[in-house]
C-alpha cells in the first residue's frame, strides 16, 4: 500500500474504551425514566451506531429504532446532562495509541479523529486524555453520521491531503471509508457489537487486534524503517 499523507481514526473502540463511563450515563437515564439498570456487557453491544441509536436501544432493549419520539428525545437530555459530567472518567486509551500517534507527528502525517460520538463529547475527551490530533470531526446537525462518507470527505479537506486512510473498528468505519475511495485498516480491540470486522474486511484491507501491532507494520511493511 502506497503510504498515506494523512490517517483518520474512529474513536470509541478504535482509539478510546469509553463504554464504562457511556454505561454509567445509560444505566442513570434508564433509571431516571423508570428502567433497570443493564449489565456494561448489554451496553457495549448497543454502543457504535451514534448518540440516537444509542438511545434508541437504551429505551427499547436493542433495537435501532422505535422508541416513542418525545421519549427519544427526553432521553436524549437526560443522557447528555449525566454523560458530560462522567465522561473522562473512566474513559481510557487503548494501549499503543499515543506512542502510534506520536509517531505519526514525528513523519508528518496528519492526523484526524472522524467518530459519530457527539464533537463536543469527543472534544472534552481528546483533550482530557491529551490526545494529539490535527483536526475532531463529530456528529454535529449538518453532518451526516458514518457509514456516509461526508465527514471523510470533509476531514481530507479541511487538511488539504490527497491519501488518507481510514482505522476504525465497526462496519461504519469500513463502508464509510469505501464510499469515500480510500483505503481502511480495521482494529479489532474490543468486538463489533458481537461481530468481528475481520469477517467483513477483503484481503487488501489489514485487520489487527492492537494499536501497537498496526505501529509495528506501519513502520516494517509501509515505511520500511
Amino acid at each position: 500500500m502506497k503510504p498515506p499523507d494523512a490517517i483518520f481514526f474512529d474513536l470509541d473502540g478504535t482509539l478510546i474504551d469509553s463504554v464504562p463511563d457511556i454505561a454509567v450515563a445509560v444505566n442513570a437515564m434508564r433509571c431516571q425514566t423508570g428502567r433497570s439498570a443493564q449489565p456494561e456487557e448489554v451496553i457495549r453491544g448497543w454502543v457504535g451506531r451514534g448518540l440516537s441509536v444509542l438511545i434508541h436501544r437504551s429505551l427499547t432493549g436493542g433495537e435501532d429504532d422505535g422508541a416513542e419520539p418525545s421519549a427519544h428525545a427526553e432521553a436524549i437530555k437526560i443522557f447528555r446532562h449525566h454523560y458530560r459530567d462522567c465522561c473522562t472518567k473512566k474513559t481510557t486509551l487503548f494501549q499503543g495509541a499515543d506512542a502510534l500517534l506520536r509517531w505519526l507527528s514525528s513523519r508528518s502525517i496528519k492526523t484526524a479523529i472522524v467518530t459519530n460520538k457527539p464533537e463536543s463529547f469527543a472534544i472534552q475527551i481528546v483533550s482530557a486524555l491529551s490526545i494529539e490530533v490535527d483536526l475532531i470531526i463529530g456528529a454535529a446537525e449538518h453532518r451526516p453520521l458514518k457509514p456516509d462518507p461526508a465527514s471523510l470527505i470533509e476531514a481530507a479537506d479541511r487538511l488539504g491531503v490527497s491519501r488518507p486512510w481510514m482505522v476504525g473498528d465497526t462496519q461504519f468505519d469500513l463502508h464509510a471509508a469505501r464510499a469515500a475511495h480510500i483505503p481502511f485498516i480495521g482494529v479489532q480491540l474490543e468486538g463489533n457489537q458481537g461481530r468481528n470486522i475481520s469477517d467483513l474486511t477483503s484481503s487488501d484491507e489489514p485487520v489487527f487486534e492492537s494499536l501497537t501491532d498496526f505501529h509495528t507494520w506501519l513502520q516494517e511493511e509501509v515505511w520500511h524503517v
